[in-house]
């Protein structure tokens, strides 16, 4: 169930907002973050595996069209050592497993990942891996994973059609279907300011979100890459990334928000602003250092050239001088009630 007259206006009009009106809904957005998750901010970890890709988005820098772009893949004990190190030295209790859509991980050697990094480490693991059949996330869910960062991208199934040639937006949402089904966490949401996105688009969006069951929404600005079709289109922008995040948050007042790493990567101050515009999450990048710059899904991605351990604590510091406490998991729930949250 969601509401239309968030902040006593339509959802079209919190996403017209400018000035002073914008920071209203800013604010509101705020004080619901506050009043309905509280003052802990979690702050999480991604560890990006493979920038080998089967597909040939249109929008993505990692797409198989790509032949500048060095590849690489972490052996199976490269993953299980940094995502050890990720949990037993620095702390953290959810790690994302991201990759490419890169079939040279079998069934078998991601189920062997998962199952030997529960054994080492206790935490909660996120699979971001794209397209693989129900066999295959059901076997994955049983070896341990309890998420999925699945994103349906937009809305408008002839725009997905376009990003994603040879896919389609209903295959997309049926296996969202299933991996709820499955008891997956559902981490999902779409690009903004996407080539011929139009409000009516993020409007649907947002109320995907609710459809879907998700426990997480994450929006990000689309960036173009220079190495892809929609490299000469201007991309989208902080403040409506902002907006969408303040909307959904007022719609969706209980939901995990958090700050996308494309939003970071537009500088400024954008971390802080979307932390006090509803968002309540922060993802560091814990990919082995020789490794980073090449998950290349868009030039000049936050967090590329930061040491782990300079790159979490800055994470810390922030959401402290915003006055909150620090969350390293997700909390309890009900694939995992062991996983309390470890504030510090």
């Amino acid at each position: 169930m969601f509401c239309e007259d968030a902040l006593g206006m339509s959802l079209a009009s919190s996403l017209l907002v400018e000035g002073e009106e914008a920071e209203q809904l800013f604010r509101n957005a705020d004080k619901s973050r506050k009043e309905n998750v509280g003052d802990t901010t979690c702050v999480h970890g991604i560890i990006e595996f493979s920038n080998h890709c089967a597909k040939n988005c249109s929008y993505c820098g990692i797409s198989s069209s790509n032949c500048t772009l060095p590849r690489y893949r972490m052996s199976p004990a490269e993953i299980v050592d940094a995502a050890d190190y990720a949990v037993n030295k620095l702390g953290y209790k959810m790690i994302v497993l991201q990759s490419g859509e890169d079939p040279h991980y079998t069934t078998e050697m991601l189920e062997g990942i998962v199952k030997k990094i529960k054994e080492k480490c206790k935490l909660l693991v996120f699979l971001s891996i794209g397209d693989r059949d129900y066999e295959t996330y059901s076997r994955l869910r049983k070896a341990g994973a309890g998420g999925v960062l699945y994103r349906f991208e937009t809305s408008n199934g002839l725009l997905f059609k376009k990003l994603r040639p040879g896919t389609s937006l209903q295959t997309r949402l049926t296996h969202l279907k299933w991996m709820r089904e499955l008891e997956y966490m559902i981490a999902t949401g779409s690009m903004v300011g996407l080539p011929g996105q139009t409000f009516e688009d993020l409007m649907g969006d947002i109320k995907l979100l609710g459809r879907l069951e998700a426990k997480m929404a994450t929006f990000g600005p689309f960036i173009p890459h220079p190495a892809t079709p929609l490299a000469g289109n201007a991309g989208g922008t902080a403040e409506m990334a902002l907006k969408v995040i303040a909307a959904t948050r007022m719609i969706y007042p209980k939901m995990r928000i958090p700050v996308t790493t494309a939003l970071e990567t537009l500088g400024g101050e954008n971390r802080k602003k979307a932390l006090k515009a509803g968002a309540n999450a922060l993802m560091v990048n814990l990919t082995p250092m020789k490794h980073r710059e090449n998950y290349q899904i868009y030039p000049n991605k936050f967090g590329s050239k930061d040491d782990v351990v300079a790159a979490s604590d800055s994470a810390i510091a922030l959401v402290r001088s915003l006055g909150r406490r620090v969350c390293r998991g997700w909390g309890p729930w009900s694939a995992a009630p062991e996983l309390a949250p470890i504030c510090r």
